[in-house]
């Protein structure tokens, strides 16, 4: 009697864990997207301090952090495309303790901007990065947006991963927000993150 009740509930547990994670669910999540000429669906008003942005109901949160540098950052991620996102801030004063590791006179947006690519460079194997430009006219504040490419391991074989980094200067605040992803999906996606900065209200 004791092991038939053992059994059952081991059943169950199986049971639960398979209708939890269907196999299914990394087509479905693709397919949505292919459906949708590759951009982002669901879009839903994300908060972070105190500004918000348009983000879509796909990510899930991530508590892997490795990819940004302050301990505050929010990240977000669509597992099953190996897609992640993140925003993070930097007041005046860290800001202003950024302008100081530079040799040359430089602003703090450049600074903040500039600090965060070079970390990202120096994180990663065989790095190429796109030139640095100022964020289209739809976005609503000053800053600079550009791409690193590169491998996460020295013995990676695959294209690596592209970085879609962007930083914003908001009420004094410099906002740092983030797309990466397999170098080969991420082209599709650049047009879906310059959506989600010209969305973003402060």
């Amino acid at each position: 009697m004791e092991v038939k009740v053992y059994s059952t509930i081991a059943l169950i547990g199986v049971l639960i864990l398979c209708t939890a994670c269907p196999p299914g669910r990394s087509h479905s999540v693709l397919k949505e997207l292919q459906d949708n000429n590759m951009d982002f669906t669901n879009l839903e008003r994300e908060y972070y301090k105190g500004i918000t942005f348009m983000l879509s109901d796909m990510f899930g949160y991530d508590y892997d952090d490795d990819y940004v540098l302050t301990d505050e950052a929010e990240t977000k991620a669509i597992r099953e495309l190996d897609i992640n996102f993140s925003v993070e801030v930097f007041d005046e004063h860290e800001a202003e303790l950024i302008q100081y590791t530079f040799d040359d006179e430089i602003d703090p947006l450049d600074a903040v901007h500039d600090n965060y690519i070079n970390k990202r460079q120096e994180s990663l194997y065989e790095t190429a990065s796109s030139i640095k430009k100022e964020v289209p006219e739809s976005v609503g504040y000053p800053g600079y947006i550009q791409v690193v490419h590169g491998n996460a391991y020295s013995f990676d074989t695959d294209d690596g991963s592209s970085y879609f980094t962007a930083t914003l200067e908001i009420n004094g605040r410099y906002f740092v927000f983030q797309l990466i992803g397999k170098k080969k999906n991420m082209g599709y996606l650049y047009d879906d993150f310059i959506d989600l900065l010209s969305s973003v209200e402060g």
